[in-house]
């Protein structure tokens, strides 16, 4: 049984995953600015705790196993508001897991990171080198920047996840391609817990989609072994095709940049 900090506790991933995670045996630490939006369950707590409080959150850290940080504006937003939340928290968090001798951080990084990498030629390596698409995603690559330096400096493990379309179920054609389920996102979540390799790794954070263009290659590295398909709701999107040279980014790659999505 592990302890685990989930920055951004009351949010849409953490709320997924929390049930999986509570089945899996493990203690969960909801760190948020608002409660979560349901009831705790036996073996979870809940601390109003911002995360670029570096002090607040060092002593919120103390004691876990494990930091998943989903904490930071989840979309577009101007460069101002991207940069005081989304890049001082990638500071912020790994520092504090640092100060508390937290051994393992997984990172939400995102697609948008590469987002202009051409669907047809993602898998050519196991993690393309950044692209971002919008101010969002460079902030993404701020994030996976500091998780090498502070996996480099100090020795701790830090999984940077490039989340591609985290839902329920696909809610459109492209997802089928880029779908994480919950239960996959769990079990990215419980292969950063009990990874051997120290160090940096960036991985795809996707399910083991038939469509799936990009490669599982560095998260099997680190014992994760997604199980779930959005082929199963393909009937949903009969006839809609995404161009295989598409970006990877899809239609955010030409939305305005500092405008929300």
């Amino acid at each position: 049984m592990a302890t685990i900090a989930i920055t951004g506790g009351s949010g849409r991933i953490a709320t997924w995953v929390r049930p999986l995670l509570l089945e899996a045996g493990h203690d969960l630490r909801l760190l948020d600015v608002v409660a979560p939006p349901d009831d705790l369950r036996a073996r979870e707590t809940f601390e109003h705790v911002g995360v670029t409080d570096l002090e607040s959150l060092t002593v919120s850290l103390g004691g876990a196993d494990l930091v998943v940080h989903l904490a930071s504006h989840a979309s577009e937003r101007t460069w101002h508001e991207i940069r005081d939340l989304n890049v001082e928290s990638a500071y912020v968090v790994h520092e504090a897991a640092r100060r508390a001798g937290v051994a393992r951080l997984l990172a939400a990084s995102s697609v948008h990171a590469v987002g202009f990498e051409p669907g047809s030629s993602a898998a050519d390596h196991d993690v393309p080198a950044p692209r971002p698409d919008s101010f969002y995603g460079v902030s993404k690559v701020l994030l996976e920047a500091v998780g090498s330096l502070y996996a480099d400096r100090f020795g701790p493990t830090v999984v940077s996840a490039r989340i591609m379309t985290a839902e329920v179920e696909p809610p459109d054609a492209r997802s089928l391609g880029t779908w994480l389920s919950p239960a996959d996102a769990t079990r990215l979540i419980l292969a950063t817990l009990t990874t051997a390799p120290a160090g940096h790794h960036v991985v795809w954070g996707v399910s083991r989609n038939t469509r799936r263009v990009v490669s599982l290659a560095a998260g099997e590295a680190i014992g994760y072994h997604p199980e779930d398909d959005a082929e199963a709701f393909a009937d949903r999107f009969a006839g809609q095709v995404q161009p295989p040279d598409a970006p990877v980014g899809g239609a955010f790659t030409t939305m305005p940049l500092g405008e929300a999505w």
